[in-house]
């Protein structure tokens, strides 16, 4: 009896199951996306908004750990799909949770978000505060430029707040004059204002030409 051996179609549904299968699991890798950025976007919403730079340490460590988790079954095809978002879902629900309790206590608020460290005093540094925080000189003046703030002398407070901002107080000599402040003058002392102008004016050109 002769036996007969279809070699070419053997040789060519090989690759074509191949390509069939890449192609399969590069659909369910597709749709997986499509649906992991729609839930992640809703429990974005859901947590609120905040800018990038009013991060809670909180904040940032589920933002890290959802985008780790929500990674997996996108680069694996093998993965179970609907297991795998059970963490992104619970993860999301802490931080909400960890939201609301921190509304109402002091304690829970303080472990999620610190408290703001104040930096500068009066017109003096105060360097254990800098050393805990790990700012340094640069950084400061730097913070301090981005205020509008020449020379530390002009600062009542300096404060480093919770999301990573510097805020900055001035002394009261060295804050704009306001239409209360005109207000509150009288005009026998208007000599007086006249001379509060020119020696801001003075300090401001000053400033300017120091930089």
């Amino acid at each position: 009896m002769t036996r007969h051996y279809n070699y070419g179609r053997t040789h060519l549904s090989k690759p074509f199951t191949k390509m069939i299968t890449l192609l399969k699991e590069a659909l369910v890798l597709g749709g997986r996306a499509v649906v992991i950025y729609f839930l992640v976007l809703v429990m974005v919403k859901l947590m609120g908004k905040r800018e990038v730079g009013q991060l809670t340490p909180l904040d940032f460590v589920v933002g890290i750990m959802i985008g780790s988790v929500a990674a997996l079954p996108m680069e694996d095809a093998q993965i179970p799909f609907l297991p795998a978002m059970v963490p992104i879902v619970v993860l999301a629900g802490l931080e909400i949770i960890f939201s609301v309790l921190a509304l109402n206590s002091k304690k829970i608020r303080l472990f999620v978000e610190d408290k703001p460290t104040i930096i500068i005093s009066d017109g003096r540094l105060i360097k254990e505060n800098m050393a805990k925080t790990r700012m340094n000189i640069d950084d400061l003046k730097q913070e301090l430029r981005k205020q509008g703030v020449a020379d530390i002398n002009e600062v009542e407070e300096g404060t480093l707040e919770t999301g990573g901002t510097f805020s900055v107080i001035k002394k009261k000599e060295y804050q704009p004059l306001t239409l209360a402040d005109l207000q509150a003058t009288s005009m026998h002392n208007l000599d007086q204002v006249i001379g509060v102008f020119a020696s801001k004016a003075r300090r401001d050109l000053q400033a300017l030409l120091d930089r």
